[in-house]
């Protein structure tokens, strides 16, 4: 999903409350895990070393409120595991990212965000229920990624897929979230509609992000620039 991140992990398997329309996951989900979600003790035998940035549950929301507090620590524990071992060499950086970032609120306290990127997706400024969903409202991600940002955080912001928007709007909320970098992502499979931008659009929001923080636009977005 993302060109920096080495690795992905996915210990809690199951079909995402959140049910954003446009997730990949839902024609990539096997049949087994079309369920309710579930802790995957295998998964835990997995040696984590082998990372150096890991997308922690990038095919399930671990912060949606669904998933127990229980598996979220056991999750959290396992990960600080691994650093906890690496005495004198480079961290393990670990990717948590969430519709539903109040909840990491939570569990700040845990070490294991000493060494991780804390993320929430934006897509837009406005609210597509159809396509969203069960998802947080944009003004309540905005709302949480802002404290955590306040308490420290290294902390970064997807709009992917980038619906359509009120750019003075997504620009302020996106300045309140005070990311590290924003990525910038395009439903580019066409197997579901969703209420898309101009190129100009597009053009003009980077244009003004990047007088805030740095952006990256992933593959599936460049013919928004060419």
């Amino acid at each position: 999903m993302y060109d920096f991140v080495t690795h992905t992990w996915n210990p809690v398997k199951g079909i995402c409350y959140h049910q954003c329309k446009y997730c990949y996951m839902n024609d990539f989900r096997p049949e087994k895990y079309k369920c309710a979600p579930v802790m995957v003790d295998d998964e835990f035998k997995i040696d984590l070393n082998v990372g150096k940035v890991i997308f922690v549950g990038d095919s399930i929301d671990l912060f949606a409120e669904d998933i127990p507090d229980k598996w979220i620590m056991r999750v959290l524990d396992h990960c600080a595991g691994f650093n906890d071992r690496r005495a004198g060499q480079k961290k393990i950086v670990y990717l948590f990212q969430s519709k539903n970032p109040s909840r990491f609120l939570n569990f700040l306290d845990h070490r294991v965000f000493k060494h991780a990127i804390i993320g929430t997706t934006i897509e837009t400024n406005r609210y597509y229920p159809e396509i969203m969903v069960n998802s947080p409202r944009i003004e309540d991600r905005a709302d949480a990624m802002k404290a955590i940002a306040e308490k420290g955080f290294y902390t970064m912001i997807t709009a992917e897929p980038l619906l359509d928007f009120d750019k003075k709007e997504l620009v302020e909320i996106i300045r309140q979230c005070n990311p590290r970098f924003v990525n910038i992502g395009r439903e580019s499979k066409r197997k579901v509609w969703v209420p898309e931008p101009t190129s100009e659009q597009v053009k003009e929001l980077v244009a003004e992000l990047r007088e805030i923080t740095k952006v990256a636009i992933k593959s599936n977005a460049r013919s928004w620039f060419t």
